[in-house]
Formats: structure tokens, sequence, C-alpha cells
């Protein structure tokens, strides 16, 4: 853990445990700041916090260190509470279960080791994610074919959303999870055995290893997209 990022997660705790106090539960970071994927320049560090008291007068103590830590690439926190996620686990299963495989409890219980998601869940919101992705990249790549900014924004969001769901595919196969995404494209190209080559080009482009022309971008698109329709009708199968 880059040195940087250890005095950050230091602030994160003592802003918010001050804050909270005894209604404070737990901290969790989790995302790409818990793998090698973190680029410190370029990625968010995302938190978790779990509340016995969620009102909105508590969480308004909050808006000083949202401000102060946003300036340090920290997104504002998911507050959660142990009821919320015990009675979401069926509607957001692939939200959890990547916070659950990849994660560093800062403060408190670990309770998202503790949480059992079903399979079936995962393979319902994988498709329906996949389903969803595949109509939003196509409608706006004909929207927007001409304003490569905003066509590399739509890949690198869309990648960001993928990952996670890679995983929930992973995990409904019965296979174990890797931490890091070129490892995930990896072994998910081998259990699915699909070629996610479009895939890996998408992490080096959210992460700014490859830049493409304008009809090199095209033609990657046009992968992207026949891969994520490839991956949807695989786990409509399933």
């Amino acid at each position: 853990m880059p040195k940087n990022t250890e005095t950050i997660y230091a602030e994160i705790l003592d802003c918010y445990t001050d804050t909270f106090k005894d209604s404070l539960h737990s901290i969790y970071i989790y995302g790409s700041a818990t793998t090698d994927d973190f680029n410190e320049k370029y990625s968010d560090i995302n938190v978790a916090i779990i509340l016995d008291d969620i009102s909105i007068q508590n969480l308004i103590k909050v808006r000083s260190c949202i401000k102060t830590l946003r300036k340090k690439n920290v997104t504002a926190p998911l507050f959660l509470t142990k009821e919320y996620i015990m009675d979401s686990l069926d509607s957001f299963p692939i939200e959890f279960l990547a916070i659950k495989s990849s994660h560093l409890t800062l403060k408190g219980d670990d309770l998202f080791a503790e949480i059992s998601i079903e399979p079936e869940h995962i393979r319902l919101e994988a498709e329906r994610e996949l389903k969803g992705k595949l109509l939003l990249l196509r409608a706006s790549f004909l929207e927007n074919i001409d304003k490569k900014n905003v066509l590399n924004a739509l890949v690198v969001n869309s990648f960001s959303a993928l990952i996670p769901v890679l995983k929930g595919i992973l995990f409904f196969k019965g296979s174990e999870i890797p931490i890091n995404a070129l490892d995930v494209i990896k072994r998910a190209s081998e259990v699915c055995e699909v070629d996610l080559s479009s895939f890996e080009s998408a992490y080096k482009i959210k992460n700014r290893y490859l830049k493409l022309k304008s009809d090199e971008f095209v033609t990657f698109f046009e992968s992207y997209i026949s891969t994520v329709d490839l991956l949807t009708d695989l786990v409509d199968k399933f």
C-alpha cells in the first residue's frame, strides 16, 4: 500500500469516527483501492460506512468530511445499516459480492466477510446488467460516434461496471474470484471460453495505457459491444 494511501486511510478513519461517534458500526475501503489496479493519480477511493443511525440529521454532520476528503479522490461513502444490507442481498448481489471480494476493514467487525449471497440472485442481476449495458453502449455509440472523448468516457464507465459482473459470473460458476481486474478478465475468459481481449483493451484505455485513433476506436468499440452481447447470451443460458 502506498504511503500516501495509508495517510488518507487514517484521515478517513479519524474524520468519520469523530463525526459519528457511538452511532458508527464499521468503516470499509472497497474497490480498486484495495487492489494492484489502484492508480494514485486517477483512481477514486471508495468508502462504505455502516451506521446504527442513518437518519438525515445524523448524516448531515458529515458534510465537511466529504468535502475535505473529496479533494483527495475519496468518494462520498455508501451509508448503510446492517438491516439494509441483509434485506438487499437479493436486490444488489453483484454490488455486495464486489465489496465482499475486495475490501479493507478500517474499523469495526468485518460484516461483509460474513454475508451469504445466492448464486441465482447473482445470475439474474448479471443478465440484467449486461442487457442494460448493451442497450446503453449501442445507443451512446451511435449518438456520439464523432465524439471520441465521450466514447472514451463511456468505455471507462461501462468497464468499471462490468468487472463486478464478471466477478458475479465467476461466483455463479463456482470459480475463485481474483482480486485484480486483469486476472478477473483472464479467469472469466477461461471459465466462459470467451475471448475477452476487448475487455483487456478497455482496461488499458481506462488506465491511460492505450490511446486509439478515431478509426481504431470504432474497430475496438465494435469488438467491445460484440463481446458484451456474447456474454449476455451466455448468462441468459446459464
